[in-house]
């Protein structure tokens, strides 16, 4: 079995097919068996079946021993939680419950895809295909099919903040992305999926996207119910072939509002640590231990980004003015669309002017690198990547106007602290 710092290091030095990106400073995403895409196929995998999507299951050294007697799998998403992040905080808490969970089980590094963004990657999780192949690619898009610059997370224009005020323009949860549902894929196998939420988010229209098909959702308030519910939920349905989802997405808003290196975000994991061994572990009986795999992953990490390490867009004309509409994706993965005939200019002006601060990449650069994963490519996919990807190095962001230099910490990009993320799967019968 290869150590958790041997697959680091390999991660580190990954390079992806039809390579444009030096290497060095950024982790390339992998969706051949080391990577949060890998996840999907490896659900299915465990219970003897397979996904017809094009990402295979994790290298099985990942998940060797897991799937024996296997009657369900609990499995915690738990946003911005990095890699190196958790390693550092467990490296200051010996009383984490994930000591113990990693000294049963496993803790290994994997890969986040790209854009390193939430609704990318849970699109993923939600249905085993990569962004290339869904079209969900970042919190930004222009969408051609209404002629709109928007949000989706949260499905409304940039400018018009009225949450899922797309779904009244005529975007539809059942047909926005081109791919069938990781549920409804489970469901052929006799494996029924069932999700714990936020009631905040049970209705919004991304949730609705990646829900098609699920079992039950339950909505829950905060952390206690949550881990209650999950355990009564195993206790109701033990002769179930059972994928049970979890999502907490609160270290994530610690890490925009404070950044990842606040006491905040450490004291946020601790009550995380605490009320999943006493209201979840510690009431779990033998019988419902026994045959249940918990597997704990997240979407991204996340990068302190102070103001000072800002590009601001009013601060270049020349930038601003070849533009057909604002810088969308990512801060730290910016696509822009150029204007007219703009576009040798406008990548001249960024890689003279701010390539300390970015590597451009062309939209045939980006789907060649294989960045965006395996397809069939969506048709909609090149388009929303616009012209240019502007990656961003260091701790750097383009930031459009004031009101993105609120965030103290971001991701999106392909740093390490971004990119890394956990995969913690242990047999709850083998504590």
């Amino acid at each position: 079995m290869l150590s958790a710092s041997s697959i680091e290091s390999a991660l580190r030095a990954r390079s992806l097919p039809g390579q444009y990106v030096p290497l060095g400073e950024f982790v390339m995403p992998s969706y051949d068996g080391w990577g949060i895409a890998n996840v999907p196929a490896t659900l299915a995998a465990l219970f003897g079946a397979s996904l017809p999507a094009p990402c295979p299951p994790l290298q099985q050294e990942l998940w060797s021993g897991w799937s024996d007697g296997l009657q369900r799998v609990v499995l915690i998403v738990v946003d911005a939680l990095g890699y190196l992040q958790l390693q550092s905080a467990m490296a200051a808490d010996e009383g984490l419950v994930f000591h113990d969970l990693a000294e049963a089980g496993r803790l290994v590094p994997i890969t986040s895809l790209f854009p390193s963004t939430t609704n990318a990657v849970l699109t993923t999780l939600w249905s085993g295909y990569s962004p290339a192949a869904h079209g969900v690619l970042s919190y930004e898009l222009y969408l051609r099919e209404l002629g709109v610059a928007a949000s989706t997370l949260f499905f409304w224009p940039i400018y018009h903040r009225q949450r899922d005020a797309l779904s009244r323009w005529g975007i539809d949860a059942e047909t926005f992305v081109p791919v069938p549902s990781l549920a409804k894929q489970l469901s052929r196998h006799g494996i029924r999926t069932r999700l714990f939420l936020s009631k905040a988010y049970m209705d919004s229209m991304l949730s609705r996207i990646h829900t098609r098909d699920v079992h039950h959702v339950y909505g829950f308030v905060g952390m206690g119910d949550m881990w209650l519910g999950l355990q009564r939920v195993i206790e109701q349905h033990q002769q179930e072939k059972l994928l049970l989802v979890a999502y907490w997405d609160t270290i994530d808003g610690i890490t925009h509002n404070y950044g990842p290196d606040d006491d905040a975000w450490s004291v946020e994991l601790q009550g995380l640590s605490t009320m999943m061994r006493s209201a979840f572990l510690e009431r779990l009986t033998p019988a419902q231990r026994k045959g249940t795999l918990l597997l704990v992953v997240a979407d991204h990490g996340g990068l302190a980004t102070p103001v000072r390490a800002a590009v601001r867009l009013s601060d270049h004309a020349l930038l601003r003015d070849a533009l057909s509409l604002p810088p969308l994706g990512e801060n730290r993965a910016a696509f822009l669309h150029a204007r007219g005939d703009t576009l040798a200019a406008l990548r001249a002006y960024v890689e003279d002017r701010l390539c300390s601060f970015f590597v451009t990449l062309s939209r045939e650069e980006v789907l060649a690198s294989g960045l965006l994963g395996p397809g069939p490519v969506y048709e909609e996919t090149p388009h929303r990547l616009g012209d240019l990807v502007c990656l961003a190095r260091g701790n750097h962001y383009l930031a459009r106007d004031e009101y993105q230099l609120q965030l103290l910490g971001r991701h999106g990009g392909l740093s390490a602290q971004e990119m890394l993320v956990p995969l913690l799967g242990v047999r709850l019968d083998a504590l």
